[in-house]
This record gives C-alpha cells, structure tokens and sequence, in this order.
C-alpha cells in the first residue's frame, strides 16, 4: 500500500495505490469523501473501496473532511510490520523526491553542456549516444513516477513545463532512433495525458510510429527536414533500424551493407550536403533489397545461405566463376534439405532433430570441402540459425 497525505485548508488528502484486500469490489470507484469518525475495520475498508484496480486507474483519491486520517496508521496494525513498510508517505515527503528527480533528470544534459532542456535539438542530437540514452531512460521514468504522484496538486505546477518539454524530447529521440525503450509506459495516466496533448500541439501523433525506410513516402518525410543535418540523421537511423530489423534474415548482406553505412558517415563526417547525397543513394540501395547477381539463386531463400559460405570462405578473398558455381550448386542441395527437414511438425520444439541437421551440415560441408574443419561446427550453427529465421519463407 502506498499512501501519500498532506492538509490544507483543513482537509486532508490521500492517495492510495494499493490492493487491500477488504472491503466491498468496486474497482471503478476512484475518490471517497469522508465526513465522519471512522477508526480500525471500518475505515480501513473506506480506504478500500477506491483502490482496487482498473483501467486507466493508477491510484484511488480520499478527501478527508473530518481529520480521520490519524487513526489510519492504528488501523493498519492489523497488518504485520512488512506489508506495512513504506505504506504511509506524506506529500511533505514525496516533493523533496520530486524535487530531486527533477534536478537528476536535467543533470543527464547539464553535464553534457546542455543548460536549457527547450534547447531541444540538442537534446536530441545529444541521446544519439546510447548510454546517454539509457540514462535519460532512468532519470525520466523516476521523475515522471514522482510527478504524477503529488499531481493534481498545486505543488506540480512548477515542473509541469519541463514534464512536457522532456515528453517531447523522449518521444522525438524515439521516432529518430527508432528506440522503443524511449517510452512513456511506467508514467501514470495523468502525467501521459498531459504529455501527449503537448506532443499532439506540438506537431507529433504519439499513435503514430516513426516512418519506416521502405514506406512509400519516406523520401517526402526526409525532404521535409528542416535542415541537411536533420535529413541526415533521419536517413542514418531509418537505415540502421531497417538493418537491425532484418540482420538475422540475411547476415552476409546486411553486416555488408552495415560496414558500407559506417564508411560513409565517417567519410562525409560534418559535411551535411554531401552525406544526405551519399545516404539517400544509400537508402534507395536499402530499400531495393538484395539484387541478383551472377549465381542467379534466389534472393530470399538461397542468396542468404550463399552469402555465409562465402563470408567463412574468407570476404577478401576473390572467388573465379567455377568456385561461384559450386558453391551455389551447394546451397542449392543445402536448401533443399533443409526445406524437407524443417517441414516436421514442431521443428524448431525439437532439440534432437535440429542436432541431427547440425550434423548433416558438418559432414556435408566436410564431404564438399568447403569449410575448413574449424569452422564446420561453427558454420553449422549458423546455418540453421539462418534456417529458422527464414522458415516461414523456406516452408511454402
């Protein structure tokens, strides 16, 4: 049980967020109003009936008008010395909290030279590093949590304008990044309404989930940028999503296409024009997919296979065309077994027929002298971690 209280006016407020297993289930009842004496069993179940869980209901309010509160800690002794630990913390305790929150949650960019948070362009460009990304992620979430606890209150109101400013620089450091752990989840439902007006006003849907490079107006969503450095940054993190996204679907090709990305930005390091150009050739390349070449096997079933061998063959070392011809003749009967082995029902459920595919692809490997005896096993397990990602497309 989490209970915060505090007077004014002569009235006392509380706030419980807890699971007190007394008292008649009304979940959607929220605010009690007490008017009258109540002590022990009694009061107790009050409390009850605004904190049992609902949609959208994060806590339950009780607006004391007689002062019963003092009798609350009495009549939580019937509960052991555990349960109740942490169970009463008054509003006088949660703003030092919160107030410290806020000064952690802003040290995140004042101890990077960032000294105003409305400068939030810096901000943004700032979190493209991960580990200043992953703090931002802690520092919000716990002062966000305090927040929304003293709120409504009158005592919010001076950190209402950086909640929304923050908001806002977590939900466009997401779109840009393409990180979902920037996310408003942990935040009670007050402090995300309040957020998200302030998004929607300032010119982002928080339903809406950052374009993607192979979307049909992902091109127009660049030109849009307001400046070549932003157009940048947009191509580079669509990029490395969609990269990220579909690795595990063809390894060979896109840790190619990954080296190609990084070769780039170091190349066009600063020189805004000439990296947009560079990207969006790059981008367009993206978002063609893997091209046929001279093996003429199938792109998204045999391509990917192809592309381990020749990787493990040695990626400097240039192969003639009666080699490029084995070795597509190989992955040819490669997949084709595979194909056959994995139609079993529950396949990937069952560890012993996946060691004996591991096996067969040792000793074909072995048999066709492709794969140094080091490396077979090794080869072998990547092999059918291909084979499983790409199952649904190698099964029909």
């Amino acid at each position: 049980m989490h209970t915060d209280s505090s007077k004014q006016d002569g009235l006392t407020f509380l706030i419980v967020k807890s699971m007190l297993l007394t008292g008649f289930d009304a979940p959607i009842e929220q605010v009690l109003y007490l008017d009258r004496s109540m002590q022990g069993h009694e009061l107790l179940q009050a409390i009850a009936r605004v904190n049992r869980t609902y949609s959208s209901k994060s806590c339950g309010f009780v607006v004391d008008y007689y002062g019963v509160a003092r009798h609350l800690k009495k009549a939580l002794a019937v509960y052991s010395a555990e349960d109740i630990q942490g169970a009463l913390i008054s509003l006088k305790d949660e703003l030092p909290k919160l107030g410290d929150q806020h000064q952690r949650m802003l040290a995140v960019f004042q101890g990077q030279g960032i000294h105003d948070i409305a400068d939030v362009n810096a901000c943004i460009d700032l979190l493209r590093d991960i580990k200043i990304r992953a703090e931002f992620v802690v520092k919000l979430k716990q002062f966000l949590e305090s927040l929304d606890i003293v709120m409504p209150r009158p005592e919010a109101l001076p950190y209402i304008r950086d909640a929304k400013i923050l908001g806002y620089i977590n939900k466009a450091a997401a779109n840009l990044y393409r990180d979902f752990q920037l996310n408003l989840y942990g935040a009670g439902n007050k402090v995300r309404q309040l957020i998200d007006e302030y998004i929607v006003a300032s010119g982002i849907d928080p339903q809406v989930p950052p374009i993607s490079i192979m979307d049909a107006d992902f091109e127009s969503a660049v030109s849009a940028r307001t400046s070549d450095r932003a157009k940048a940054s947009e191509m580079e993190h669509a990029a490395r999503y969609h990269i990220s996204k579909n690795f595990q679907e063809d390894p060979a090709y896109y840790k190619k296409l990954s080296e190609r990305l990084e070769d780039i930005l170091e190349k066009f390091q600063d020189k805004w024009a000439e990296l947009v150009e560079a990207l969006r050739q790059f981008t367009q390349d993206l978002r063609q997919g893997r091209p046929e070449d001279e093996t003429q096997l199938d792109t998204k079933t045999q391509a990917p296979f192809f592309g381990i061998l020749v990787e493990e063959i040695g990626l400097d070392q240039e192969l003639l065309k009666p080699e490029l011809d084995k070795l597509a003749a190989i992955t040819v009967e490669m997949v084709e077994h595979i194909r056959q082995e994995i139609r079993i029902v529950d396949f990937w459920r069952n560890a012993h027929a996946q060691n004996v595919l591991r096996g067969w692809f040792v000793r074909f490997l072995d048999d066709n002298d492709v794969i140094s005896f080091s490396r077979q096993q090794a080869v072998s397990d990547r092999i059918v971690e291909l084979a499983k990602a790409l199952h649904a497309r190698l099964t029909t």
